[in-house]
């Protein structure tokens, strides 16, 4: 477990921006949540998305209150966000997240996320 308050346990911002993007397909919600639910996953295993960082403590003692009140997200820091996500989708499988997190918990993640994207300067 290292120190969430620090930004060096954050993905790069392209890595950002791809999983922002998603959340319009899941307010659309142009397929099942199923579906929608694995190209998460997908997304964030093939970007390696907080693969280096791994809080269960963080995840235990706090992130429980944003799977109880997803509105806790509208001001959530962007390490929570990316904590949070990360230690769902490396650790656990969909349909286990499923059974544990409603969709709408993760919708609000991701729209929280999008405050977070920005254009990236070449």
């Amino acid at each position: 477990m290292s120190n969430i308050h620090t930004t060096n346990i954050l993905p790069n911002q392209k890595t950002i921006n791809s999983l922002a993007a998603l959340s319009a397909t899941f307010k659309a919600k142009q397929s099942d949540t199923t579906a929608l639910l694995t190209h998460l996953k997908e997304t964030i295993l093939e970007t390696k998305f907080m693969d280096t960082h791994d809080d269960p403590i963080w995840m235990a003692t706090c992130g429980c209150d944003f799977i109880a009140n997803p509105k806790l997200f509208a001001v959530a820091p962007l390490t929570y966000i990316c904590v949070f996500l990360g230690e769902l989708f490396n650790n656990l499988e969909i349909d286990e997240i499923q059974e544990r997190v409603s969709f709408q918990v993760i919708e609000q993640a991701l729209l929280r996320l999008t405050a977070f994207k920005m254009n990236e300067i070449n």
